[in-house]
């Protein structure tokens, strides 16, 4: 079974390479400079992020020609059928939408706390 073509299988080294960054990032945040820990969804959204930002930057490949300039390579990039560039707008809206998801349930707990307070 074939599940990348090109270089569509480095989203999974681009998302591995993201979250061992950011999980390090933490600690360091943590450990040096005494922040508090962020829920996970927070670090989930960042991931998926920065995956899909790095994975739209690297999804088109190019080469110079004898006259110097830039020229699109039309290659295919796949990873289950669906291009890199698609993959670079599904994931950082997939971590937008977790952020989302976590600002609301936040708000709803703060504005549930403060209906039992009165």
């Amino acid at each position: 079974m074939i599940i990348g073509k090109g270089k569509g299988i480095l989203i999974f080294l681009y998302f591995i390479l993201t979250l061992v960054s950011i999980a390090i990032l933490n600690r360091i945040f943590i450990e040096i400079f005494g922040m508090a820990n962020a829920p996970t969804e927070v670090y989930v959204g960042l991931i998926f992020i920065v995956t899909g930002i790095w994975t739209r930057l690297t999804a088109e490949d190019y080469y110079i020609d004898k006259e110097g300039r830039k020229k699109s390579l039309d290659l295919d990039n796949e990873l289950f059928f669906i291009k890199m560039s698609i993959w670079g707008l599904i994931l950082p809206t997939i971590g937008v939408g977790v952020l989302i998801w976590k600002l609301i349930n936040t708000f709803h707990k703060y504005l549930k706390k403060c209906s039992h307070s009165n």
